[in-house]
């Protein structure tokens, strides 16, 4: 390992390896998700580490993503030149398992704090998740424990995973973590809503290096043995091409007896997993039409989303909840509802 660096500001890393097919026609393979711009001049992935910045030095923040995007994360992020690049998607447990491996060789000490975001959210209160993020690293960093922020539901929504939190915090703000719930069905999703102490699951974790070696030893530990043992780039990429495809939540969280959550409450959070998240990020009334595009008209249409190329007129008359997408002359039409199933028809273009 590497001479030990002493750090007093944490470690972000932002993993950028998705394809963001629910995106579909916007988001392709050779431009995914976390590359588009859906408000402003700045790319989801652009805003995401400018938000982390007032915590980091730049040198500290780290990209984790498939060496198919390098040009992409050179385009877009030209300052950040710590590219931790997978050969082939392994989700997010591989993914962690390599960038922690990569860390704790560079000299980073296992004391340092480590905080993990995905490239592709939208976050509206940054004051807010700031202030979260100090609370998480110091918890983190004074127990040998995993953390993550929970997002309070508004919906029963089932395509969210949900964390169950215990009823007494262990500190203000901080509860222990019940159990990791994957996306359930809309009566369980009820049920939780109803019952309370449910969060949804973000996907933004916060421990050190240490912390999260050893749950690695624990629960995965042949696997992190033989990334950490391995010696080149030839080795590491074999290794990392073996390992099973899961997600950390999974492989590591739902197992571990250390797991905390902290409440992110006013956070104006979305995954943007689908365009019904874009059109709820755009507004709260779900009778209202969201227009991204202009040379848009309407007459006793309601709920519609909709962002066509630049000179194409588009006329909605008698609509409700429909999704209308333009891009390079592929059309998508869909009934918002069923927008999880766009990643389903785009891959049947891809066969």
């Amino acid at each position: 390992m590497g001479e030990v660096k002493n750090l007093n500001s944490p470690i972000a890393l932002i993993m950028a390896g998705g394809s963001g097919t629910r995106f579909w026609p916007l988001s392709q393979k050779n431009l995914p998700k976390q590359y588009l711009r859906f408000s402003g001049d700045k790319s989801l992935i652009q805003q995401t580490v400018d938000r982390v910045r007032p915590l980091c030095k730049t040198e500290d923040i780290y990209i984790s993503s498939s060496g198919t995007q390098k040009s992409l994360l050179q385009e877009h992020l030209p300052d950040i030149s710590n590219l931790i690049l997978e050969p082939t998607p392994k989700n997010t447990a591989a993914c962690l398992m390599l960038s922690a491996a990569h860390l704790l060789k560079r000299g980073y000490a296992p004391s340092t704090p480590m905080m993990v975001f995905p490239a592709d959210h939208a976050i509206g209160n940054t004051a807010h998740f700031l202030e979260l993020l100090k609370q998480a690293v110091a918890f983190a960093s004074s127990r040998d424990c995993l953390v993550t922020l929970g997002i309070i539901p508004t919906a029963p929504h089932t395509g969210y995973g949900y964390i169950e939190a215990g009823a007494k915090p262990v500190l203000s703000g901080v509860f222990p973590v019940q159990r990791f719930t994957e996306k359930p069905d809309k009566k369980t999703a009820e049920g939780f809503l109803k019952r309370g102490g449910y969060f949804w699951n973000s996907g933004i974790f916060i421990w050190t290096l240490g912390s999260i070696a050893a749950a690695f030893e624990s629960f995965v530990g042949e696997n992190w043995k033989r990334i950490l043992e391995s010696d080149s780039e030839e080795s590491l990429k074999s290794v990392f091409n073996s390992l099973p495809s899961l997600p950390i939540d999974t492989a590591v969280m739902e197992k571990a007896s250390n797991v905390f959550v902290i409440p992110a409450g006013d956070l104006k959070w979305s995954d943007l997993g689908s365009w019904s998240a874009l059109f709820e990020l755009k507004t709260e009334n779900p009778s209202d039409n969201v227009f991204l595009s202009e040379n848009v008209k309407h007459i006793d249409s309601h709920g519609c989303l909709v962002q066509v190329s630049s000179g194409i007129k588009v006329a909605l008359i008698g609509t409700e909840n429909l999704v209308v997408i333009e891009h390079n002359g592929n059309l998508l039409i869909a009934d918002k509802s069923l927008d999880q199933k766009v990643k389903d028809i785009s891959q049947q273009f891809e066969a």
